[in-house]
């Protein structure tokens, strides 16, 4: 017996060994090893010199950190457990004094104008509600009916209404708002606008047919500054104006102990930098912070005209491009440059209740108090710069002897240009490669038991993995090489 427990600690020794050669085992085999390649195609890759283009390989538990940078593509980390980081309930969108601030929400809440129909019932009339609301069972009564009010109104004024908290870095001092702003802005929908209170006992709800109408609130956070800026994003069903606002914080606005529960609401703004005449044609799009101001993005028929305002709420400089097609919606990316900021926007016309048509491409150079268009092209990614211009689309493959990618779209590399813009605003490339991955094959599981496109081979012979735990590949920032990250 003694000598049967003499060999006791080396068996639980070959044990634990074998217990963690499979967690690792199991780690490993779902830890990415597959291809990683930037291949040059066309032209001279030093096109690419003065780029530092951020990539990222994710999944819900790693992250691969790649980047390519004077025009070589480098390796730079690997994170296990990746999640992003957590800072709070709100969204943090800068730093002000030796803190952050947070954006904890914000939206657009109406009150009848002073020549509005106004209707008040002491009844519950849900059929002014969405069909799809839902209303929790604590508010019915034993008999199954709702009590409370209705108020129906047939136009708006336009509050715009934000929530905001500065933390400390150490979490030992905050100091939180919220604006509760009137604006100039009647919203006049073919429905009538109607609030519903219901409650039961100590239980109460209140429910809006008008919360997620086309309009909303568009703010950017200006690090120059360290203020927050914010406009509203109308549509065809607004008249008046709507103010370009500088929120704050005000200078005088300092940090509470944690201890002091004092929580400011605001009427009125730090300062309304300017009034935008808006109508049923002429409707506010977006607003982007660019360092020496701000643009705001106008919507048009036939045309989209972009304004630059000085903080101070002087216009610097207009400009105003034709449009195929009325634009409705706007996606802009920016990049920072050592000598000014170029913009990209890819607008989109509305054609039915959830279908876009992008028709508007054009890349802005903001430099010294003026806008002008450079660029009218298209990418999934795009850094439009003075002279030249790198745009980077989602490489669409046929996927010869597997199957085919999800949606279509194999999301597994980039194709890579760069244009110079000096003599044509379309461009003329000068460079053309491809970043290629393997990252999509964890998908083809889905597909066991399907057939190739191409040759119409099963596939369920592969041993893939999950569907679950796909990876995909972003674009992380592009900066001018040792400038900051946009």
């Amino acid at each position: 017996m003694k000598k049967w427990m003499a060999y006791l600690p080396f068996g639980l020794l070959c044990g634990s060994l074998v217990v963690i050669g499979g967690i690792w085992g199991s780690v490993w085999n779902h830890t990415w090893s597959g291809q990683l390649e930037l291949r040059h195609l066309k032209g001279d890759q030093s096109a690419l010199a003065d780029l530092n283009i951020q990539f990222g390989i994710t999944d819900v538990r790693q992250r691969w950190n790649f980047s390519i940078k004077d025009g070589t593509l480098q390796k730079e980390s690997f994170t296990l457990s990746y999640e992003d980081p957590v800072y709070g309930l709100g969204e943090t969108v800068g730093n002000w004094k030796d803190g952050t601030i947070q954006l904890w929400g914000d939206n657009v809440k109406f009150q009848p104008t002073a020549d509005s129909k106004v209707e008040n019932l002491d009844t519950v009339d849900l059929s002014l509600l969405e069909d799809d609301i839902y209303i929790s069972p604590e508010l019915y009564d034993d008999e199954g009916n709702l009590h409370g009010t209705t108020h129906v109104f047939d136009k708006g004024q336009v509050v715009l209404n934000m929530d905001m908290e500065a933390t400390q870095k150490k979490g030992r001092a905050f100091r939180s708002w919220t604006y509760e702003i009137p604006t100039n802005l009647q919203y006049t929908p073919e429905e009538p606008l109607a609030h519903i209170h219901i409650e039961n006992g100590n239980y109460s709800m209140e429910y809006e047919n008008y919360y997620w109408k086309g309009i909303h609130i568009v703010s950017v956070w200006s690090e120059s500054q360290e203020m927050l800026y914010a406009t509203v994003k109308t549509d065809g069903d607004c008249s008046g104006s709507i103010g370009l606002y500088c929120l704050g914080p005000r200078q005088e606005e300092s940090f509470l102990d944690a201890n002091d529960m004092a929580h400011l609401v605001e009427k009125e703004p730090v300062a309304t930098l300017a009034e935008i005449p808006v109508s049923e044609s002429r409707w506010v799009l977006g607003l982007e912070d660019v360092g020496e101001g701000l643009l705001v993005f106008i919507g048009e028929p036939d045309q989209v005209t972009v304004e630059l305002y000085g903080y101070d709420g002087t216009l610097l400089d207009s400009n105003t491009m034709p449009s195929e097609e009325p634009v409705h919606e706007m996606e802009i990316q920016q990049t920072k440059w050592k000598d000014g900021r170029g913009v990209f926007v890819q607008g989109s016309q509305k054609t039915g209740e959830n279908e876009y048509y992008t028709h508007f491409c054009t890349g802005y150079w903001v430099e010294n108090g003026t806008v002008k268009p450079v660029y009218q092209g298209y990418g999934t990614w795009t850094a439009v710069g003075k002279e030249k211009v790198l745009t980077m689309t989602r490489t669409m493959d046929e996927w010869d002897g597997k199957a085919e990618p999800i949606r279509g779209n194999t999301l597994n590399g980039f194709e890579i240009s760069v244009y110079d813009i000096t003599e044509d605003p379309a461009g003329k490339e000068v460079y053309r490669g491809e970043l290629v991955t393997d990252i999509d094959e964890d998908a083809l599981e889905f597909f066991n038991y399907f057939t190739t496109k191409a040759y119409k081979q099963s596939v369920e012979h592969q041993t893939l993995k999950s569907v679950r735990n796909n990876r995909w590949l972003e674009v992380f920032s592009v900066t001018e090489s040792a400038g900051d990250a946009v």
